[in-house]
Order: structure tokens, then sequence, then C-alpha cells
């Protein structure tokens, strides 16, 4: 029996296939490449080791991780990202911010990994709250306030 998949691309064809990529997500360009991207991996993949090895997150480590608050996910280009309200931040302070992508969440929602650091959740955006804040943005026309990768 054979069977046959049909792909239909919501994406318009681009003539430069060998750029089609970049084009769309253009994060993917090496000259995007920040000077730290190395560093940040590195401890990334240490915290790896770390959790694979069914170690937890040093309580210190916890300690002085930034916390986000009033905080929702979103799904975009780069991955699963947290929107909230940051305290403590080593780059940002106390703002609104975006996280870099996730790599890794505590089951009992105490924490979270990105790309850049951990951070310490604090109670998510209620429903009622995001409902305001989305209908506040849609009709000023401003997104969010500042992304850890712009600092």
């Amino acid at each position: 029996m054979t069977t046959s998949i049909t792909v239909i691309h919501s994406i318009p064809y681009i003539c430069k296939r060998s750029s089609m990529l970049t084009l769309l997500f253009p994060f993917l360009d090496p000259s995007h490449v920040t000077p730290d991207l190395g560093r940040r991996l590195r401890a990334l993949a240490d915290d790896c080791d770390r959790l694979e090895r069914g170690r937890t997150v040093p309580p210190v480590m916890l300690q002085k991780a930034p916390l986000l608050t009033d905080w929702v996910p979103a799904l975009t280009p780069q991955g699963v990202q947290l929107i909230g309200q940051v305290t403590g931040h080593p780059l940002l302070g106390h703002c609104a911010a975006v996280t870099t992508p996730l790599w890794f969440a505590d089951p009992d929602g105490g924490w979270a990994r990105s790309l850049s650091r951990f951070y310490r959740l604090g109670p998510p955006l209620d429903r009622e709250d995001l409902h305001r804040v989305l209908t506040r943005m849609a009709t000023s026309g401003t997104g969010g306030d500042s992304s850890e990768d712009e600092a």
C-alpha cells in the first residue's frame, strides 16, 4: 500500500532557495551571531548536563535569577518565549521584557531556563489582565518594551 502526502505551503515561493530560511527567519543568518553566543550555549549545555544527571538546579543559582511575574508564554519564530515583568535582570533591571527562547521549565512551575539564564517564575498574567493588555496594545499600536537580546 502506498501513501501519498500532499504539502500545501502557506509561505509564498521565494526564488533564491538558498536564502529562503534567512529571509523567513532572519535570526538564522550567521551575521546575527552575537559575541557572547558561544558562552551562552556552553552555559546552557552545562545546565543540560546537570539536569540530565538528575541533579536539581542549585538554590543559589535560582536565588540570583531574575524574577518574572505577570508572564505569558508566546510561540515565536525563535521558539517558546516568555513575556512579562522582570525584576532583578542583570541587563534590563525592572521592566517589561521578552526572554530568549526557552529550553527547560520546572514541572512544578518554579523556574524556566532560557538560552541566556534561569528565571524564577512568579504568578502568570491572569486571563482578564491578558485580555486588557492585548486590547490596549491593539488600540495603541505598541508592542513590548524590552528584549534581553537587545540589551
